[in-house]
């Protein structure tokens, strides 16, 4: 005979209770049991909250707390699993007690056997089931078996009071299919059935498979597709970090299903119109959501359908251009539309190139050239700063290697390049370095890697670690924008760094602003102290570089050595030597540099 296996949790403080609950279960030969013990009220807590159990059985008196405070506890965390109460006397009022706080049964342990403990075992776990079905009922569409509306309202306000608690936003999709009646009016309904159901699959695919919408946060509400009768259906997006991230499942999904779908050996074609409303800029209620984005949808319905719309239209320009620039920057790579410019860093003391800074720019095929602060905050948005990250590091130090071996440059000349924060705390950034340093030769100490003062105080702790790890490798550590962040002494000193950069905006005033020129002197001063070799970001004239000079700056990058430039022309740049005092000269009347 097959045997259904019962899991059951029992809480009780007595051991012989245990036994003797454990001796009756086994007397029963139709099913069998699965019994866990707990003697305490906190640990059973504890397995409550991890574990899955067809039926508990409390004992009611557990110490200091009472099985009724456990079955309350167990109510208050949603867990609906029944509860059988196990009393020692029988006492009728205690009964009826645990049954109004919600338990399925109860026991007295004095006249319980084994088929009664069976008995109630089994009427417990049946009504469970039949209330299973009445809630779902209630609560899910029979035909697609997605929540309906009353369950989506339901979790739509969880989710309004979890962002007013959390200052977060979310998004509710209103999504209308195109043209559905031409459905029903072709083939039977049941054709229109099997779409709508075959449109639902598709959807919650979408959201599955969604890297635009952040995570969850602990004890917020799951994201969720409903289906609110008709050929209508809603999208709650409980936690959104943009309304970028609403437009881009928008767009995900309209793509999804306008692939056809085969409908009892036909291909039928579909599209859809959506409207966007996020929460609190379009509402702050569930009726205002929803209402606004049923507005919206019908604005898409306008446009020409199959597209979607924000409640706000001023929003829908901008949506669409990102999305057409994240499509556009995931084919960057790929057709070879990125490419680096290169600024050389100056020693003060002998006039030498010591360093060049690798830059990264989008050769866009229709816009022309971007400058990185045009794409890379949307690439670390949408995670492609990580290979985009890896070609910078890989591209750089090939073409380091490639002027330390044909003499273009210092064959100590270090290439510089930037890490992004998601770079930084991207698992595989050491065994990148790793590698790109034994594809390509370059030797480690050729390499320098800047990470702003921001990401490094992020996490100052793992930030030790991480740095630690890329200084053992042998390259060279920089923070950049030196003095924007709030980097103190003392954790200044716990870092394995080479050299900081001092931010442009402190260098651009030195010689008009005493306030600034002190500022400088002290940086300098502690990086020194700490052993630091110190770079000036942003030097534009012969007063700056003079100044920076008498103060003891180590090496000094901006527009009146060189602004970024090509592969050639930096190349060209190292075959000259450098006329410091034509250059001071220069950059005293005012010019912005010169090109060489």
């Amino acid at each position: 005979m097959n045997k259904d296996k019962i899991k059951i949790f029992l809480v009780d403080d007595d051991e012989d209770d245990y036994i003797v609950t454990k001796e009756l279960l086994a007397e029963v030969e139709e099913r069998e049991y699965e019994l866990e013990w707990a003697s305490s009220y906190e640990d059973a807590l504890e397995l409550i909250g991890s574990k899955q159990y067809d039926v508990f059985l409390f004992d009611y008196n557990l110490g200091a707390h009472s099985g009724l405070d456990l079955l309350k506890e167990v109510i208050n965390h949603d867990c609906t699993t029944p509860v059988i109460m196990l009393t020692g006397q029988g006492n009728n009022e205690t009964d009826i007690e645990a049954m109004n706080a919600g338990a399925a049964d109860y026991l007295s342990k004095s006249e319980i056997n084994s088929y009664l403990l069976d008995r109630s075992v089994r009427y417990a776990i049946k009504n469970k089931k039949a209330e299973d079905r009445i809630l779902h009922m209630a609560y899910y569409d029979s035909l697609t078996n997605l929540p309906n509306r009353t369950l989506f309202n339901d979790r739509l306000k969880q989710a309004l009071a979890h962002g007013e608690r959390n200052s977060s936003n979310l998004a509710v999709l209103f999504l209308d299919l195109d043209n559905f009646k031409r459905i029903n009016d072709t083939f039977e309904h049941r054709a229109g059935d099997l779409l709508l159901q075959g449109i639902s699959d598709r959807i919650i695919k979408c959201l599955r498979t969604s890297d635009t919408v952040s995570r969850p946060a602990l004890n917020s509400v799951s994201n969720t597709v409903a289906r609110l009768g008709g050929d209508e259906f809603t999208i709650l997006l409980s936690e959104i970090e943009s309304a970028e991230s609403a437009a881009k499942v928008a767009q995900r999904v309209l793509t999804s299903i306008t692939h056809p779908f085969l409908i009892e050996g036909h291909e039928v074609y579909i599209s859809g119109s959506i409207g966007i409303a996020i929460y609190p800029l379009d509402g702050e209620d569930a009726d205002h959501l929803l209402r606004n984005a049923d507005t919206a949808m019908y604005h898409a319905k306008e446009q020409g359908k199959n597209n979607f719309q924000f409640y706000k239209q001023s929003m829908n320009a901008s949506a669409f251009e990102r999305l057409m620039m994240e499509n556009s920057l995931r084919k960057a790579i790929e057709h070879q539309e990125l490419l680096l410019y290169y600024q050389p860093r100056m020693e003060l003391a002998t006039n030498r190139v010591v360093a060049t800074e690798a830059l990264i720019r989008w050769q866009h095929p229709e816009l022309g050239l971007f400058p990185p602060g045009k794409f890379i905050p949307l690439a670390e948005d949408t995670g492609l700063i990580i290979p985009i990250g890896e070609w910078v590091l890989n591209t750089a130090c090939k073409q380091n290697w490639t002027w330390q071996q044909g003499g273009k440059s210092d064959t100590h000349m270090a290439v510089s390049l930037n890490i992004s924060g998601e770079q930084f705390k991207h698992s595989s950034l050491i065994q990148v370095v790793e590698k790109v340093l034994d594809d390509s030769g370059l030797p480690p100490a050729s390499l320098e890697l800047e990470i702003t003062e921001t990401v490094i105080m992020k996490d100052a702790e793992s930030t030790i670690n991480m740095l630690e790890k890329l200084k053992s490798m042998g390259v060279q550590l920089s923070m950049d924008d030196f003095g924007t962040g709030y980097s103190s002494f003392n954790y200044l000193k716990k870092f394995p760094l080479d050299i900081v950069k001092i931010d442009r905006s402190f260098v651009q005033d030195v010689t008009k602003n005493k306030e600034d020129a002190t500022i400088v002197k002290a940086m300098i001063a502690m990086a020194h102290s700490l052993n630091l070799r110190v770079v000036a970001e942003g030097v534009e004239t012969g007063e700056q570089l003079q100044f920076l000079r008498e103060i003891g700056c180590d090496e000094m990058q901006g527009y009146l050595l060189s602004p970024p430039v090509p592969v050639d022309e930096v190349t060209d740049f190292f075959l000259h030597e450098i006329d410091l005092e034509e250059t001071v000269h220069s950059g005293s009347n005012g010019s912005n540099g010169t090109k060489k």
